[in-house]
């Protein structure tokens, strides 16, 4: 945000920022509604049953749009210091934001529904067969569905960006074409429930391929290996039991979590990689906040976990609790380490150390703060967000102050 400092570049500056953030939003939202189409919890149950398939579309566009919210809630977030330019300033990224995410969740249901008939349309067959390397036609439609709802979300942030730099520079109904997203996307969706029947049914068939062809290719010993499973052996003979079931059930049913880390740490590892007096405390800031996020497993991980179990085996309070901080703290390595080595190679062993210990510091606490959640199950998710938020923000006064590095 530093176009904030130049008067003159404010206007190409938000634009810019908002056309990135709606992007984004639209990505997520069209990759969500992939999940709860093809592969929701409901097919399994549903697939061998007659049902209202529009009223399930409806239902799904629903619930994708409450879960989704987190991301333009985010942004709003996020954008918070545009303010200082100008109500309008923030209202436009924000507003554009909301228009990639209206798009994807709008555009997606219709775009793989349609990717079904476009896996067995005839005419369609010769650019399958250009475009889709070794899959089979079926598995290309799947595949390239995602990327298609990007690529029609981005037409109309493209038109809602233009309609923004109208809009700044005067041209009041230039704002009308922020709601270009909404209206293509209101408009795909309406066109989608009379016709969404048999592409819902005939999906179960390209996914019996899709997985089919996965089963037949997979390494069973792959499948059975867990991340991090090969440290246990480091640690007291009492306290194993309990880490290989934590890194299990961690690896196994929330994955996505593992791997965001060190996709968060890749993030900060951009600012970090510089030879700028200030790449610590930006790369910090960003780590910091990641850190914050991916702790939240910990209560995630006490929620999934299966009741009955911990009723019928009766674990030790201490040990376990203790297993699950360490199970935490090693997963939140992964947004830790790769800024660290950034810094190390630019600037040096010390500018890394000065780096690294109050991030973990932060995420030892964090860690312990997530598995305390985490016995507390649902009720957990409040206080851990008040927890890692005041966590955060002294991280974010210590840097910005010199009081930490």
């Amino acid at each position: 945000m530093g176009f904030l400092d130049r008067p003159d570049g404010v206007i190409d500056g938000v634009i810019g920022l908002g056309v990135r953030l709606a992007l984004l939003c639209n990505g997520a939202m069209a990759l969500r509604t992939y999940t709860a189409l093809v592969r929701g919890e409901e097919r399994p149950i549903l697939d061998p049953h007659p049902a209202d398939v529009p009223a399930l579309v409806r239902y799904l566009v629903r619930r994708v749009a409450w879960e989704g919210l987190i991301w333009p809630l985010g942004v709003a977030a996020l954008c918070w210091p545009l303010w200082s330019a100008g109500p309008e300033i923030y209202l436009t990224a924000v507003g554009l934001a909301a228009g990639g995410w209206g798009a994807g969740l709008l555009m997606g249901f219709p775009v793989h529904l349609g990717a079904v008939w476009a896996a067995e349309s005839p005419g369609l067959a010769g650019l399958f067969n250009l475009i889709r390397g070794q899959n089979p036609q079926l598995q290309a439609a799947l595949l390239y569905a995602p990327g298609a709802a990007l690529a029609l979300g981005a037409v109309g942030v493209g038109a809602a960006a233009t309609g923004a730099r109208l809009g700044l520079s005067g041209q009041s109904a230039g704002w009308l074409l922020l709601l270009t997203p909404w209206v293509l996307g209101a408009v795909a969706f309406w066109l989608t429930p009379a016709r969404a029947e048999r592409p819902y049914y005939r999906a179960t068939l390209l996914l019996a391929e899709v997985d089919g062809a996965l089963a037949a290719r997979e390494d069973p010993e792959e499948a059975r290996s867990v991340y991090l499973e090969w440290a246990i052996r480091f640690f007291p003979t009492a306290l194993r039991p309990y880490l290989r079931q934590d890194l299990r059930h961690g690896w196994r049913a929330h994955r996505g979590w593992v791997t965001g880390a060190w996709g968060l740490g890749l993030v900060a590892l951009a600012p970090a990689w510089s030879d700028a007096t200030d790449a610590a405390t930006r790369a910090a800031l960003i780590a910091g906040g990641a850190l914050a996020l991916i702790g939240a497993l910990g209560q995630r991980l006490g929620v999934s976990d299966p009741a009955w179990l911990d009723a019928w085996l009766a674990p030790p309070p201490l040990p376990r609790l203790l297993a699950r901080g360490l199970t935490l703290w090693a997963y939140l390595q992964g947004v830790v380490i790769p800024p660290t080595l950034a810094l190390a190679v630019r600037q040096g062993g010390e500018a890394a150390l000065g780096f690294v210990l109050p991030l973990e510091a932060l995420a030892l606490g964090l860690a312990v703060a997530g598995a305390i959640a985490g016995r507390m199950r649902g009720a957990g998710l409040a206080p851990y967000l008040v927890v890692a938020a005041l966590a955060w923000a002294g991280l974010t006064w210590g840097m910005l102050t010199g009081g930490v590095s």
